[in-house]
């Protein structure tokens, strides 16, 4: 980590400024977005709704045709996790496609792969789902997000069943207002 979470935008800025990754291509993006959910849901002391902001091209170097050490947490245990996860996840897929030119250049499949993974993990996370094409566009993003969060609403559930075996339970909800679009997790595990 480095920085706390914070309100200070000097202190972000000079932390984001100070990145050095170790090994050109070594993305553990599914380790990362595992590190984040668990260190807000370990943040018992805050009541406020928590929402993460994942903001990447989706490249992990586990998948296909990416060169660098992948995370050690698979892909479809980071959906697990995401879902798991006592909040909602947006995120913003930023296109850093290009023409491989060699064996080790990230090849065009893997691009697809990680732009259909981020439009999942935002679907398990209950999060809506950007595309941005160019950097220009992040704002935009961004403020589409604050709004969002601005607008969402929490509803409390009590099942019927009330067994704890760790299973998923799916939910679903329905809305009679016309421009009203309920949006969420799709259901829980029963721990």
């Amino acid at each position: 980590m480095i920085a706390p979470l914070t309100l200070d935008r000097q202190i972000l800025r000079e932390s984001v400024n100070a990145i050095e990754t170790a090994v050109v291509g070594d993305t553990k993006l599914y380790d990362a977005t595992d590190f984040v959910t668990t260190l807000l849901s370990q943040d018992s002391k805050n009541k406020r709704r928590k929402a993460i902001v994942l903001m990447s091209d989706g490249l992990d170097g586990s998948i296909e045709g990416v060169r660098g050490d992948g995370s050690l947490l698979p892909y479809k245990d980071l959906l697990n996790r995401v879902r798991e996860f006592d909040g909602v996840l947006y995120a913003l897929w930023l296109n850093t496609r290009y023409l491989a030119l060699n064996p080790d250049d990230t090849q065009p499949e893997a691009f697809d792969d990680a732009h259909d993974q981020m439009q999942e993990i935002a679907e398990s996370g209950g999060g809506l789902f950007y595309e941005v094409q160019r950097l220009q566009d992040l704002a935009g993003a961004y403020e589409r997000v604050v709004a969002d969060l601005g607008t969402v609403y929490s509803l409390a559930y009590r099942p019927s069943d009330k067994t704890r075996d760790g299973q998923w339970r799916a939910i679903k909800v329905n809305i009679n207002r016309p421009a009203a679009v309920a949006r969420g997790k799709r259901g829980y595990y029963a721990n």
